[in-house]
């Protein structure tokens, strides 16, 4: 009995060490462009949020991109984007208000 215990705990400690490896990474200062064309081509799927903001229309950060939930409209700019691959549900962090880099990749559910 034991030997079974132990290899499901080991089956189980896999299966979280795969969910963690699922979360995209980017290097300091990757365009969000070039971040989100990664993306999607990686499998993920922009999500729109119940209780995300309005983009205004005059704000390129977020026209045309439907994974927009929140961005500031002071201070650094900081944008967040939310996208789903399965089960796990990630936000995208931003700065910057012309050229919005990535500043960081948060799990939100499934992770």
């Amino acid at each position: 009995m034991r030997p079974a215990l132990v290899a499901l705990a080991l089956v189980g400690s896999v299966t979280v060490v795969s969910a963690a490896e699922r979360l995209p990474t980017f290097p300091k200062g990757t365009p969000y462009g070039s971040a989100r064309s990664s993306l999607i081509a990686l499998g993920w799927k922009p999500v729109t949020m119940p209780e995300a903001q309005a983009c205004d229309e005059d704000d390129d950060r977020c026209k045309g991109r439907p994974e927009m939930e929140s961005c500031a409209g002071t201070g650094l700019a900081n944008c967040n984007f939310t996208w789903r691959r399965g089960d796990t549900l990630v936000a995208i962090g931003t700065i910057g208000e012309t050229n919005p880099v990535v500043v960081g990749v948060r799990c939100r559910a499934g992770c």
